[in-house]
């Protein structure tokens, strides 16, 4: 199989030109992306006849034959219609044989790419898009066919190794209406890196979901990724040469400085439970101005959430415009729920106590390729409470990885766990 994924780190030097093969009659007439832009990543899943896997697919499990009937599989392959009920479309490049990433969906991450840069990557615009299907024909699972939603996340790894997310990040797009032919919808948005000083992060993460449950419907196929570098907008107006939040007492202490700020007009310290979505703004400080010397800011959370908080900066022009600090995160001390596992090495059964507050929590076992292997939602009650896998007794013997999140997304418990 021929594979032109192709990769180019040559940010400031030259922009990489590409032809995009369209058939007018399939596929959605507006492009997402920016003009005279550089393009850093594209992925295309090659050409084949032949099904395939990728190693950027997560969670949705390989199936090389047979149609996907099973909820949460896929295949690379050069034709939708691997159910009978699904449309048959070629892929959206144009290729011969050419191949694309087909899936019965579920409620789960199910792509993920690491970009890397020797020369690190510059702050700035970054549009991602791809071509996305709804491959159910019309009527499919009526009256009430569960629709496809795409959501695109784009992080870099700061200068403590955590990752924080572009600006804009993430993006929710509308779901994928059924049609009575093949239809491809462009689907993507602009991000913004804000790293603050002279720092250049030198690994960007692509991370896209399906926000809809598996069941009936949620069907689709994607083709043609392409993460793209924008032309550069002027001078940053606010250079940020840091962030911190620290925790005073059963507060938070939000602490940021800046090095040169142009025609600024205030900051809003703003805060998120999972660094994401949800953000809200806890306080607001006069900015400088115009003015190249340094200024220190704070602002105090007197009233932070439970168990972590995000912290950023939004910097407003006295035009309107506004721009980002990088995210910081804090845990309170002594606040959140615990989480451990009661027997690890594990046998017939997985148990996991919690102990805190009254919540829904997400958990999943997975192998160390990634792939899913069991999935659980419980409610736990406020206090101590164990909850068990109960479906592991059939695991093959070897290392696993158990993530459990809260209903919020706050990344509770990660860790490995032994089968015997």
């Amino acid at each position: 199989m021929q594979m032109k994924s192709t990769l180019s780190f040559l940010l400031g030097t030259a922009a990489i030109s590409g032809v995009l093969l369209l058939n007018a009659m399939q596929s959605q007439a507006q492009v997402i992306g920016c003009e005279n832009g550089t393009v850093i990543w594209s992925n295309d899943f090659g050409t084949g006849t032949t099904p395939t896997s990728s190693p950027d697919v997560v969670n949705l499990i390989y199936q090389a034959t047979g149609n996907l009937t099973n909820e949460g599989v896929y295949r690379i392959t050069n034709n939708t219609q691997q159910k009978p009920e699904w449309l048959n479309s070629p892929d959206h490049t144009g290729n011969t044989n050419g191949q694309m990433l087909v899936a019965n969906g579920q409620d789960e991450i199910f792509y993920q790419k690491t970009i890397s840069s020797a020369s690190g990557f510059v702050n700035g615009t970054y549009s991602f898009s791809l071509w996305a299907m709804n491959i159910d024909s019309m009527g499919v699972c009526s009256p009430n066919p569960l629709l496809t939603q795409i959501i695109i996340s784009i992080e870099y790894l700061d200068e403590s190794n955590q990752w924080q997310p572009l600006n804009g990040s993430p993006y929710t797009a509308a779901k994928l209406a059924q049609t009575t032919t093949p239809v491809w919808v462009n689907v993507g948005s602009e991000f913004t890196l804000t790293s603050s000083g002279t720092f250049k992060p030198l690994t960007l993460r692509i991370t896209i979901s399906d926000g809809v449950t598996g069941g009936c419907g949620n069907d689709f196929a994607a083709d043609d990724f392409n993460l793209t570098l924008c032309p550069e907008g002027g001078p940053t107006p606010v250079t940020f040469e840091g962030i911190t939040a620290k925790q005073q007492g059963s507060g938070v202490s939000v602490n940021w400085s800046t090095s040169q700020e142009i025609n600024n007009d205030h900051f809003e310290v703003e805060r998120s439970a999972n660094g994401n979505t949800g953000w809200q703004t806890i306080g607001t400080v006069a900015g400088a101005g115009s003015s190249q010397l340094a200024h220190s800011y704070n602002v105090f959370d007197a009233n932070p959430l439970s168990g972590i908080n995000y912290y950023r900066v939004k910097q407003v022009d006295k035009d309107g415009n506004s721009s980002y600090s990088k995210t910081v995160s804090i845990r309170l001390d002594g606040v959140g729920t615990k989480v451990s596992v009661l027997a690890n090495p594990f046998r017939g059964s997985l148990t996991i106590q919690f102990s805190g507050a009254s919540q829904q929590v997400n958990a999943r076992l997975m192998d160390l390729t990634g792939r899913q292997v069991a999935r659980e939602s419980w409610n736990i009650s406020n206090g101590a409470s164990t909850k068990q896998f109960s479906n592991v007794s059939g695991l093959q013997n070897g290392i696993y990885i158990l993530s459990i999140q809260s209903s919020t997304g706050e990344l509770l418990f990660n860790g490995k766990v032994l089968k015997q």
